[in-house]
């Protein structure tokens, strides 16, 4: 496993584990579990010991299903469009290492058989949890978008003046200056609903993309070149194999005096970005007025 395969793998579980959602679920289905006492528990087992129990046995499996399901999520991240689909897959993969895991903790803490019977039996009982875990997860993350969605307006969409803070915002002036959904830019509909606004700039980050709008960033799984495709049409320019910034988020263009003058671009967020040779061209002719330096 390459270093980067693990390290969006890791991304990929730190995203699922930063949801609330997901752990108010975790919460839920640990207390059922221990109110219930599925599998004689609640008859062999004191309150105190099958909560101890259920809970070293979910957090268990769980991670497992997780680790799973993010790196399946990024190793078919190419392959598949669907994330639901990804996400399934390494779901099923999973029932492997959860159905050792309940072998495993049913023997040190219930004393029960350690054997490939039991192993296989303890997999077949994860394939169907695994799945339905699965389901819950991605409900987790997409549920209640869509609703908030059409409660709230879209976005100014003067991306300069929002990000430097030059032009006061109400309420009335958002409403008159939302684009309509048709209008915005399909990418946005891929982050959450409080950060889709006007489009700044995009950024690679191993096999994620970055993007920055004037509500915040947020790490989307695809390739850039696939960002940029649903950016709404020629709204920016790839101005590095790394970068692409849209027009309304180039705050100015830089030339840097010396034998081999270089071009970089500051962005209204902040940033200062390089144009490789191969974009100088392409860049000039787009924002040539907004050079300046040497």
């Amino acid at each position: 496993m390459s270093d980067t395969l693990l390290q969006s793998t890791l991304r990929e579980l730190r995203a699922l584990l930063s949801r609330p959602r997901l752990w108010l679920v975790f919460a839920l289905v640990v207390a059922l579990f221990v109110l219930t006492g599925p599998f004689g528990t609640y008859e062999r087992l004191a309150f105190p010991t099958r909560l101890g129990y259920w809970l070293v046995l979910h957090a268990t499996t769980w991670a497992c299903a997780l680790a799973s399901i993010s790196f399946f999520d990024v190793v078919l991240s190419r392959r598949t469009p669907s994330r639901l689909i990804r996400m399934l897959v390494g779901a099923m993969v999973s029932a492997l290492p959860v159905g050792l895991a309940i072998t495993v903790i049913n023997f040190v803490l219930l004393m029960r058989p350690l054997n490939v019977e039991r192993f296989l039996e303890n997999v077949l009982t994860a394939l169907p949890i695994a799945i339905a875990f699965c389901l819950l997860t991605w409900l987790s993350m997409t549920s209640g978008d869509g609703a908030r969605a059409e409660q709230e307006p879209a976005p100014d969409a003067d991306a300069a003046s929002t990000a430097t803070g030059a032009e006061e915002r109400t309420p009335a002036h958002d409403a008159a200056n939302a684009p309509s959904p048709a209008d915005r830019p399909a990418l946005l509909d891929r982050l959450p609903v409080d950060k889709r606004g006007p489009l700044i700039r995009l950024e690679v980050q191993d096999h994620y993309v970055l993007v920055v709008t004037t509500r915040g960033t947020d790490l989307l799984l695809m390739r850039l070149g696939d960002a940029i495709a649903e950016t709404g049409g020629n709204t920016g320019q790839q101005i590095h194999r790394s970068h692409w910034v849209a027009d309304a988020g180039v705050r100015s263009v830089t030339r840097e005096g010396g034998k081999n003058p270089r071009l970089t671009v500051q962005t209204t967020d902040g940033q200062v970005l390089p144009v490789s040779r191969s974009q100088m061209p392409d860049v000039r002719a787009r924002w040539g007025d907004r050079i300046s330096g040497a």
